[in-house]
């Protein structure tokens, strides 16, 4: 298990009520190679998430080996249509477990 990665989380609307059946999808984003995703997960009654990812859905080949340290997250948040409503802001070199606390404003 020593190269699995967790994010979790939970979403919220902008009076602080939970939102249930989201989509959250998690990229490794990469400035000079495409985008990895990482993995998917679903908000439950309480608003949270979590996406378990290990280390081969962000380290693609030997240089990415020597280069890459925790990949750089940015969550997508996606509703039943499969429409996007919000993109979070860059993690650079996350961690093996990240947390997030969303608010979606309306």
């Amino acid at each position: 298990m020593s190269d699995s990665y967790l994010v979790a989380g939970t979403v919220t609307d902008s009076a602080g009520k939970p939102i249930n059946g989201l989509v959250i999808k998690a990229y490794d984003v990469d400035l000079l190679t495409d985008d990895d995703f990482l993995g998917q997960g679903e908000t439950t009654l309480d608003g949270s998430f979590t996406i378990l990812y290990r280390k081969e859905h962000f380290v693609k080949n030997a240089v990415e080996s020597l280069t890459e340290g925790g990949p750089d997250i940015v969550l997508k948040i996606f509703d039943e249509q499969d429409q996007l409503l919000h993109t979070t802001k860059r993690r650079s070199g996350a961690l093996r477990f990240e947390k997030y606390q969303i608010t979606l404003e309306a």
